[in-house]
């Protein structure tokens, strides 16, 4: 069976990820992109059910507890900075259609949209959308994969587990931003 993973690129060669940042496992995308405010919009598309969303939000008070970041919501898309989506297996728009292994994939700042596979199994038994949504959202905030395979933005969760932010994450994060003590 094949690792579930994101469809965000990993950084490999010769089988091996290619540590970005060479004393920790966290990495960064080419030229790192990132958020240049602290208060950040969200909007979920009318395509996310109303019982997902507090899971989703709860990934945003995640990475808001440990960074400097607001996130605040506003009903239309079009004015957020990050953007949930559920999006189907097939072409969606964005010129990267999920493979059958895909749980989602986002696109670092300033695009900010995340977009999960709709046509994945996110109940008990399935994949946690939380913890798929952290990942994720890691990514809208600029964050690559990590080598660590303890921290969210590691690119592979198997079905029933359960993640939340590592050290790793939260060095990646607070390194990205210059964020320096604790966050608030």
């Amino acid at each position: 069976m094949q690792e579930p993973r994101c469809g965000v690129p990993d950084f490999f060669h010769s089988n091996k990820i290619i540590p970005i940042h060479m004393t920790s496992h966290y990495s960064f995308f080419s030229g790192r992109p990132k958020w240049h405010k602290r208060k950040l919009k969200y909007s979920f598309n009318r395509n996310v059910k109303e019982d997902v969303k507090p899971h989703l939000e709860s990934a945003l008070k995640e990475w808001a507890s440990k960074t400097r970041f607001e996130f605040t919501r506003v009903a239309n898309l079009r004015l957020a900075d990050i953007g949930m989506s559920f999006m189907p297996k097939r072409t969606h728009g964005d010129g990267f259609p999920f493979d059958k292994n895909e749980l989602g994939h986002a696109f670092a700042p300033p695009n900010g949209s995340v977009h999960l596979n709709a046509d994945k199994n996110w109940s008990r038994n399935g994949f946690d959308i939380q913890s798929v949504g952290l990942h994720e959202l890691g990514h809208a905030l600029g964050l690559g994969h990590s080598r660590n395979k303890k921290a969210i933005m590691y690119p592979i969760i198997f079905p029933g587990e359960i993640k939340h932010l590592d050290e790793d994450d939260i060095n990646g994060i607070r390194t990205l931003y210059n964020f320096r003590g604790r966050p608030h």
